[in-house]
């Protein structure tokens, strides 16, 4: 199979490109990169704001035997050049490029085969306790993820997957992976709108969706009758924790959803609960998907191995770090459990546990229990250090309830040892472009408050 199947559509901003037609584009962007000096083995990193850009460069730099380096655009300039160091850039896209200009060439750039071991992309992990690493993910790494993907969520060339994930994260990047392999027709748009999506879903028949808890929370705030048309099958639900509430709400309301589990590290999902169940319990994430094993060890910490997972990673400081074991398995930091069924259990990560009177705490049970209470919408509980406790929980929130209120409510409802200490109602949780809540700020954050108080 090569990189894109006969039957792929890509549809962007009301313009359907068929595979032929990509094509043409594709070997229109390699012949002027080539103008411009790319050779094969070079980095290329992109911080354009142009998504179109972006999904050529996806598949162009492979051809041309290139590493692409997608990068978030609002990155603060001091870290995007210390990931651009620790990635060996060797060429930096900051400014969009008119495609259309360029004169057309006879020599074709051929498809390559996506299965080979050669590292053909790097992703920035999210970096939510500090600062990110890259990832190295291979041809085969990705093929793997989207061929499983394929068989577990039932993708063909008859389904229309809606992409508005950003295309700097693994997430946004699998849904088109998903397409070009399947010959399923991905629909591309430039952002999460939910009045737009609501649209989308009516007129382009769409079957697949992706969406992060914070993307689904405002679609179903936006329109709160809104319900989803009989088309849509899946809408895949991952790239942060979810509270059951909001799940559940969604589930009633008839939405399709899958909470998954999965990382860059694994180039996108390894488990996934399909069908959508009838009701979700928090931390559920489904059974492995085919092309890989799950396992979890003596301490809680969740293991996994297989064609997908990446062997090495670039640090910030400009070192390789090997990422597997000696017998393969990814050591995840994520804590979880496997229920009688093989089902996984997430409870958070390991580097998360909060410590308080002895007690050992994952601040996401906390916080899925606090997320519960009227007038709250959003929680963080974080720790810092205290004298007394060694570390003092506080939990940061948005709502419309008193502080006191929440407080009152929690008393009623945990032990006192996992009982917050200071309640702060805030504006707006720290989260990145993908909605995962980014802890080592709002622990500053809470410190900050703690002063003041």
């Amino acid at each position: 199979m090569k990189d894109l199947h006969e039957s792929f559509r890509l549809e962007y901003r009301g313009r359907c490109y068929s595979s032929s037609r990509l094509q043409t584009e594709i070997n229109t962007l390699c012949h002027y990169l080539q103008q411009q000096g790319l050779e094969p083995g070079m980095v290329l990193a992109s911080v354009v704001e142009q998504r179109w850009l972006n999904v050529l460069l996806l598949f162009a730099l492979p051809r041309m035997g290139c590493i692409f380096f997608p990068l978030d655009p609002a990155l603060p300039v001091q870290l995007r050049q210390r990931l651009l160091g620790a990635a060996k850039v060797d060429v930096l896209l900051e400014e969009p490029l008119e495609l259309q200009a360029q004169r057309q060439t006879d020599r074709v750039f051929e498809q390559v085969l996506l299965k080979s071991e050669d590292v053909c992309l790097l992703i920035a992990t999210s970096g939510t306790n500090g600062f990110p690493r890259i990832v190295e993910l291979t041809g085969s790494n990705l093929h793997s993820s989207a061929l499983a993907a394929e068989q577990c969520l039932q993708i063909s060339s008859s389904s229309v997957w809606l992409a508005c994930l950003p295309l700097f994260h693994i997430g946004g990047l699998s849904v088109l992976l998903r397409g070009v392999f399947s010959g399923a027709k991905v629909v591309l748009e430039d952002k999460f709108e939910p009045q737009r999506l609501a649209q989308l879903l009516a007129e382009k028949g769409v079957s697949h969706l992706s969406m992060v808890p914070t993307m689904l929370a405002r679609l179903l705030a936006h329109n709160p009758d809104l319900e989803p048309q009989s088309a849509l099958k899946v809408v895949l639900l991952g790239g942060g924790p979810a509270t059951a509430g909001l799940v559940n709400a969604g589930l009633q309301r008839g939405w399709p959803l899958c909470p998954s589990y999965g990382m860059t590290e694994t180039a996108s999902q390894v488990a996934t609960c399909y069908p959508p169940p009838g009701r979700w319990q928090a931390g559920s994430v489904g059974k492995a998907l085919p092309h890989v094993e799950i396992a979890v060890g003596s301490g809680g910490e969740i293991r996994v191995r297989g064609a997908s997972v990446a062997k090495y990673v670039r640090l910030i400081d400009g070192s390789r770090e090997e990422l597997l074991d000696a017998q393969g398995w990814l050591c995840t930091q994520d804590a979880g459990w496997l229920d009688e069924a093989g089902g996984l259990h997430i409870l958070g990560r390991l580097d998360d546990m909060l410590i308080t009177g002895g007690e050992n705490i994952h601040p996401h049970m906390l916080e899925q229990e606090l997320a519960v209470c009227p007038g709250v919408e959003e929680v963080a509980v974080v720790a810092i250090e205290d004298p007394v406790w060694g570390e003092k929980l506080i939990a940061l929130y948005v709502g419309s309830c008193s502080a006191q209120e929440l407080k009152t409510w929690a008393k009623q409802r945990l032990k006192k040892a996992f009982l917050p200490k200071v309640f702060f109602a805030v504006e707006s949780l720290p989260r990145n472009a993908m909605g995962k809540l980014l802890r080592a700020e709002a622990k500053h954050f809470a410190a900050e408050l703690s002063q003041l108080e």
